[in-house]
């Protein structure tokens, strides 16, 4: 039996908790204000979302000197990489830090991985989310994407790194219905940061993302608009628009959606491989890190380091019990 800190407030977390406390392989479910007494009553750590990397930091590095597995459901990029730069000392402490547990990055990071599996090598990634931001977790939905469509975002392209203003190079992909075609733009995300370490046959890995409804979208991209000085910048003025944004009744159907399309080759022919999910935002944030949790609680402890997904967790294990839990995945044919 497993017992599982989960830390922070907020967003998706009461929800993680309750669920958590349902399965049968979770002893029980540690909620503490008092961050080191929480982790010293646990086995296994459920960061906060958090976009700060020296909080992520700080938090991971108090599991760490406890002794404890650390897993972190932050999308930021930023995050993702400020932990992945604690695998020395991960090791060193004889434990095992996960970053970017989440649906993108996530549940993507392992759709990527099941494609590059299926073939003989892979040159290509273009990863898209779409999320609602109607339901019960509408203000995660508006945060997140404004988090993720301000700022730069990284992208993999010809085999290097570079960056480019967030919001930009709109696209329309289609997603299982109902969501359908939806416009994305180029989002700040972690994936091009840990896949092609994983897969270093990669040359191109982007990420685009954006809201189901585009009137939401539209007001959330003022607010990530505003400047960071001047007379009119304010924080308090961002976050006001982002509560309109949630005051907005969305026009579309409540669904959230992700896609990883995987282009190489295969018995010498070029072949892409696409993957994609439907479900409501708080199966997509919760149901990864409930997975993640019990192939961890069932033997996977003994892995050590900091590590993204794709470099720990198998997918074909992975999506079975995904898919227990309600959330399928399904392949895509291209007409």
């Amino acid at each position: 039996m497993t017992r599982v800190a989960v830390l922070g407030s907020g967003g998706a977390t009461a929800l993680l908790s309750a669920v958590l406390e349902e399965d049968r392989g979770i002893d029980s479910v540690v909620r503490k204000d008092d961050l080191r007494s929480a982790i010293r009553d646990a086995d296994l750590v459920i960061g906060p979302w958090v976009e700060n990397p020296e909080e992520a930091r700080d938090t991971a590095l108090a599991a760490m000197s406890a002794g404890k597995p650390y897993i972190s459901p932050s999308s930021s990029p930023d995050v993702v990489e400020a932990l992945l730069g604690l695998d020395g000392q991960a090791q060193a402490a004889d434990t095992l830090v996960v970053a970017g547990m989440g649906w993108s990055p996530g549940i993507t990071n392992l759709m990527v991985k099941s494609a590059v599996g299926s073939l003989d090598s892979a040159s290509r990634v273009r990863i898209g989310w779409a999320a609602s931001s109607g339901g019960s977790m509408s203000q995660s939905a508006l945060s997140r994407a404004l988090g993720l469509l301000t700022g730069e975002a990284f992208f993999h392209e010809a085999g290097n790194r570079q960056a480019e203003p967030a919001g930009e190079r709109s696209e329309s992909i289609f997603f299982p219905e109902p969501v359908g075609w939806r416009t994305l733009r180029l989002a700040r995300a972690a994936e091009p940061l840990t896949l092609p370490a994983a897969f270093p046959d990669l040359r191109d890995v982007v990420v685009k993302g954006g809201l189901t409804d585009p009137l939401t979208e539209g007001v959330l991209r003022s607010a990530a608009r505003v400047p960071a000085h001047g007379p009119f910048s304010s924080r308090t003025f961002s976050d006001k628009l982002v509560q309109v944004a949630g005051k907005i009744k969305p026009t579309t159907v409540p669904w959230s959606a992700i896609r990883a399309d995987v282009t190489g080759s295969k018995d010498g022919s070029e072949r892409t491989i696409t993957f994609g999910l439907v479900d409501q935002l708080p199966n997509l944030l919760v149901a990864p890190l409930v997975v993640a949790v019990q192939m961890l609680a069932g033997g996977m402890q003994a892995s050590r380091g900091a590590v993204s997904p794709e470099a720990l967790l198998g997918p074909d294990d992975f999506f079975e019990r995904l898919a227990y839990r309600g959330v399928r995945l399904a392949a895509l044919q291209r007409t």
